[in-house]
């Protein structure tokens, strides 16, 4: 029975293909993206979302006309023009920035690789692919002939510290002390690299074009600051702190090019947010006389080496939340599988089907222990210590009753997992915001076996 609906539902979702292509012909998005594909994609979201008993009829009996209007406005509000429509079955579509759309309470992305929409929690951060060639082919194309062309091309970087920073990096610039000029993947102005425009990859490019001869321009006084902050920076290293060395002094000059005084990113080789041999990220602010000695030392060049050998001497790479435990017991790809690629890696993306439907988790090393944000699109979501579920319907003071207890009481969760409520409010289009009591009950792993267990 199971597979005569899923031949049925192919079936059908081949024909609504060939009517949407037929309709659309060869529109497209700004990024070469079919119209027709990413129109299918916000469609399935809406079947999904309204459970219509005659939603496929609904979507087939469309004509060219209501099909070519539901692009437009698709185009429009990939296009951040502030635009929202209706979907034919009742999901509202909003935009949110270019080359994404709210679609119901799910954010939906384009990727310039791949035909369609993109859940944005699936979709890759990093700069990567033809939006990373087209890059660097612009801004080779915007310094060719100017002496700051000698400082090269940048690279995707990828560093963890408090948070998972996606860089683009120049080589060390000998002129300026050996400083790396770098920007964040983040600045086109996109949800993702991956779903810029190339209009906004060659704005990104004219912007780090600017930035190349800001350097060159300054490259004496940003020595100089630089050889500061490189003295700074080593005598922060503690002398018992075996390896610990300044691997690179990093700058980036978006909201500063117009400064005397520059701040700067320092890069140590230290132990990393994974308990390992790895990038250990430290911030010296501009006017580092007056900062150094309230700037503090970097446990990853510090402290972390003996909380590393105690968790060595009990046989644990780390720590893992109970929320992280729990996606590794549900995940059909297996607890020791995952963990296995968080040996070499410091996030790895879990998707699996749930009674609630499709949940991504991204599980994430942070100061030497595992941890998860998880989402199930439009119905649960956990973030740090908050979880949200868009389903139920409570009142103030049934949201009260369940403080003190696990949120394992609720009906209809995705996954197995207890953890103590410590507040609870009803949200206003139904559901709940909850925060969970800190620290949750974290166990120790070793990601080599596998295991898992109690301190």
């Amino acid at each position: 029975m199971k597979m005569e609906v899923k031949d049925q539902v192919q079936s059908n979702g081949a024909r609504l293909r060939a009517q949407l292509s037929a309709a659309l012909a060869d529109m497209m998005l700004a990024n070469g993206t079919p119209l027709a594909v990413a129109l299918f994609s916000a469609l399935m979201v809406d079947l999904r979302r309204s459970q219509h008993p005659d939603g496929w009829s609904i979507l087939f009996d469309m004509d060219d006309s209501q099909i070519v209007t539901l692009g437009a406005n698709l185009l429009d509000a990939l296009a951040d023009a502030r635009q929202a429509f209706d979907l034919p079955l009742g999901t509202r579509v909003q935009s949110d920035e270019i080359g994404s759309v709210l679609i119901g309470r799910e954010f939906w992305v384009t990727d310039v690789a791949r035909p369609g929409l993109f859940p944005l929690e699936a979709t890759r951060r990093d700069a990567h692919g033809i939006n990373l060639e087209l890059l660097r082919y612009a801004i080779s194309q915007q310094v060719r002939g100017k002496p700051w062309q000698r400082i090269g091309l940048p690279s995707p970087v990828f560093i963890v510290d408090s948070d998972a920073r996606h860089l683009i990096q120049f080589p060390p610039f000998q002129p300026a002390g050996n400083v790396v000029l770098q920007r964040s993947a983040s600045d086109t102005g996109a949800s993702r690299f991956c779903s810029a425009t190339p209009t906004q990859i060659e704005a990104l490019a004219t912007s780090i074009a600017v930035d190349m001869e800001t350097l060159w321009k300054r490259r004496r006084l940003v020595a100089e600051q630089a050889r500061d902050v490189r003295v700074l920076a080593e005598n922060k290293i503690p002398k018992d702190a075996p390896g610990v060395a300044v691997r690179a002094i990093a700058l980036d000059f978006e909201e500063q090019r117009a400064d005397e005084c520059l701040a700067f990113y320092v890069e140590y080789d230290g132990i990393d947010e994974a308990m390992r041999p790895g990038v250990v990220l430290d911030y010296i602010p501009a006017h580092i006389t007056a900062w150094s000695m309230f700037n503090p030392v970097p446990s990853g060049i510090s402290g972390r080496f003996a909380e590393r050998d105690a968790l060595r001497a009990l046989g644990a790479d780390g720590e893992i939340e109970e929320f992280a435990a729990a996606i590794l017991r549900a995940a059909p790809e297996g607890q020791a599988a995952i963990l296995a690629r968080l040996t070499r890696d410091y996030e790895a993306l879990v998707s699996f089907t749930t009674n609630l439907g499709e949940l991504h988790a991204i599980l994430f090393w942070r100061d030497g222990c595992i941890k998860a944000e998880v989402d199930v699109p439009g119905v649960f979501m956990k973030y740090h210590d908050w979880v949200e579920m868009y389903y139920g319907t409570y009142t103030e003071h049934e949201a009260n009753e369940l403080i003190g207890s696990s949120i394992a009481s609720i009906d209809r969760l995705p996954f197995d997992i207890d953890a103590i409520i410590a507040d609870a409010n009803p949200l206003m289009d139904g559901g709940l915001k909850l925060r969970l009591h800190r620290p949750f009950e974290h166990q120790l792993v070793n990601c080599t076996t596998g295991q898992i267990w109690a301190r």
